[in-house]
């Protein structure tokens, strides 16, 4: 038995797809019941033959610190591919992501444990590195720099791999991916995929920095390759392109055959941004959503080296170019 957490997400809802066209036992958790009925019109588009089979998964609502919920959820299952996660990089947002992502994984884990599963594979980010700020090249060996300031969201999501590692010191095989930017369609308003339903409204602004960049199908393939191979306790970077955040938007709005944003988001321009936001906080009258790690981030010229999986499974990525093209003909205006 195959347990997906967060199986209603953007990767996860796909990794339900070709574990379908498996016609693998499938347990997948959700919070919101609406949520599957978006998945099944994902299978709807991208895989209409195994929507006969969709019947297959067995949905369980089950949060990350509901333990008994989790508990019911795990019974029987053999693997885990650990999808569901809070994205945020809102200053406000740091107790919620923390209770989600590192607490929750925790509690992921403590069940895998519990039920002797054997093994799991967890969906991370790039963001988790942390690496010293002046690295400009990173790769599975950089080291999080603990004297750096960085968002909530890498925090939560370096906590995160720490418990999935603490699993492997305790017997369980572990794989974890840190995926870039993951470029994917059907599910427009949620994670990277709305990047495109952004550019298809006018976006006008760009950040100024650089951004690692992967294919959805990649992931999902890289995932189930992992799991099924006796690789374990190990990580892997998968970006398959490091591209400006301009050239980035600019092929996005080439797809949708809309006009790219021209007006430049500068670090100078973002700091005075985040005093005023800062000011409007302290009087109560909105949340801060900048942060200075936050500002740094989109303002980063570090690349991403993702050849490890490739050399490891004998893998090749996705044409970027082709993906976002795809991606974009997809679009549902």
């Amino acid at each position: 038995m195959i347990l997906v957490t967060g199986g209603t997400g953007m990767v996860g809802a796909h990794l339900l797809v070709e574990c379908v066209k498996k016609k693998q036992a499938i347990v997948a958790t959700y919070r919101r019941e609406e949520s599957i009925g978006v998945v099944k019109k994902v299978f709807e588009t991208i895989a209409p033959k195994s929507l006969k089979d969709f019947g297959l998964i067995q949905w369980k609502k089950a949060a990350l610190n509901d333990i008994d919920a989790l508990e019911d959820a795990f019974h029987r299952v053999d693997y885990v591919y650990h999808c569901a996660a809070k994205v945020s990089f809102a200053s406000y947002k740091a107790e919620t992501l923390q209770k989600s992502n590192v607490e929750g994984t925790a509690n992921v884990v403590n069940a895998a444990l519990k039920h002797k599963v054997k093994k799991l594979a967890y969906v991370s980010s790039i963001a988790s590195l942390g690496a010293e700020k002046n690295n400009a090249l990173i790769n599975e060996e950089s080291n999080w720099e603990p004297n750096q300031n960085h968002t909530a969201y890498a925090y939560t999501k370096y906590g995160a791999e720490l418990e999935v590692w603490r699993a492997s010191q305790e017997g369980l095989p572990v794989v974890i991916i840190n995926p870039g930017v993951i470029l994917g369609g059907q599910l427009w308003n949620r994670s990277s995929a709305s990047l495109f339903q952004n550019v298809a409204k006018g976006m006008r602004f760009y950040p100024t920095g650089d951004t690692g960049v992967v294919a959805l199908d990649d992931v999902v393939k890289v995932l189930i390759h992992l799991m099924e191979s006796d690789i374990q306790n190990e990580r892997f970077i998968l970006v398959a392109e490091n591209l400006s955040q301009k050239e980035l938007l600019e092929k996005i709005a080439v797809s949708l055959k809309k006009k790219p944003p021209s007006i430049p988001l500068k670090g100078s321009l973002l700091y005075l941004l985040f005093v005023i936001e800062k000011t409007l906080d302290l009087l109560y009258i909105r949340k801060n959503f900048l942060s200075i790690p936050f500002i740094e981030t989109l303002c980063s010229k570090q690349h991403y080296i993702g050849t490890k999986i490739c050399n490891t499974l004998n893998f090749k990525y996705t044409d970027i170019e082709q993906c976002i093209s795809e991606i974009g003909e997809s679009y549902k205006f």
